[in-house]
């Protein structure tokens, strides 16, 4: 009786929603880092492994037989150079997002200088190096939204101050943990694909079908584990506790909460690409382009914020359950 009486009604997808659009209106500066990153990709330097992709394309395209080579090899030559290779600086599904994350727009206000890449060692290494760097500028933009998380809870409760040199270290200490855990997501895709898809080479001997059947078994296994780890950021920045807790975390709140935490993650994800879609089909090549940009930006960190809230509120009911009733559960969130 006890416990259903300390019941707490969460809010729900769209009122977490709102309530990040509330935050994001509110600390208009959040949206910054997205602006900023869309755009350099827009009328930036361009870097362009053009003659790498040509000959890579080139060389397939001789040792496939002309029957089975069902491509078009003039569109991927056309389209390998509108590829702008900085966009490794917003890494897929973790990092900063970006309006400019696909092929670069024909149509520019100015025209961007052109650099001409090397090699395939040349490529993976500025591959690593830019995914690096994105990997910074999302530990920057997650700890400023945790801090404008912090200033909105500072008037009704008691936070630490949160100088200039403590937020540096937190940037790279919460860089680190991007790291590892971009690290751990490619080794579960190693893990979990490479076997698979030989298990697949051999069941497609004998049924096409049945290695159809498995190659989807392991996509919708890799989805699953992905999105019980899509939690754990906000864990770092909002849960001062060690990398492992903040993945155990993420795990347990995703399989508490499955129908609002996975409904949120498609909400987030669809109305970005939808977005993506709508923005681009509109521009128009001119420095209106810029409006489009801070749209994208303004929305995106809105719906990145809602993550960060849905994961506050979650884990509040979930210290209120499991601390000492004279522990203040907000009071520990963002202490880290």
């Amino acid at each position: 009786m006890q416990k259903q009486g300390q019941t707490t009604t969460l809010p729900g997808v769209f009122s977490t929603l709102s309530a990040g659009f509330e935050l994001t209106t509110r600390y208009l500066w959040l949206m910054v880092i997205p602006a900023a990153l869309d755009l350099f990709l827009w009328i930036g330097p361009r870097l362009s492994f053009r003659a790498l992709i040509e000959n890579l394309i080139a060389t397939s395209a001789a040792q496939l037989p002309t029957d089975v080579l069902a491509i078009d090899v003039g569109a991927l030559t056309e389209a390998a150079g509108r590829v702008n290779h900085f966009v490794y600086l917003s890494v897929s599904l973790l990092g900063v997002p970006a309006l400019m994350a696909g092929p670069m727009p024909e149509k520019t206000p100015i025209t961007p200088l052109v650099i001409e890449g090397g090699g395939l060692g040349a490529w993976f290494g500025w591959l690593v190096a830019f995914t690096l760097v994105g990997l910074l500028l999302t530990a920057l933009f997650y700890n400023l939204i945790a801090y404008a998380m912090r200033r909105s809870l500072a008037t009704t409760v008691e936070m630490p101050p949160l100088g200039p040199a403590r937020f540096v270290r937190r940037t790279l200490h919460t860089w680190l943990r991007l790291v590892a855990l971009l690290a751990l997501a490619v080794a579960l895709i190693l893990v979990i694909t490479i076997p698979i898809a030989l298990l697949a080479g051999l069941v497609g001997l004998l049924s096409q079908t049945i290695a159809v059947v498995v190659l989807f078994g392991a996509v919708v296994l890799l989805m699953w584990l992905l999105m019980f780890l899509s939690y754990t950021p906000q864990g770092m920045l909002l849960n001062p506790r060690r990398f492992p807790f903040a993945i155990a975390d993420s795990v347990r709140l995703f399989r508490h909460n499955l129908p609002a935490a996975l409904g949120l993650l498609a909400v987030v994800l669809l109305a970005r690409q939808l977005l993506s879609t709508v923005l681009l089909t509109a521009d128009s090549g001119t420095w209106v382009t810029t409006i489009n940009i801070l749209a994208h930006a303004y929305i995106v960190t809105a719906l990145t914020v809602a993550l960060f809230i849905f994961y506050r509120d979650r884990f509040v009911v979930y210290l209120r359950q499991n601390t000492k009733p004279q522990i203040s559960p907000i009071s520990q969130i963002d202490e880290g």
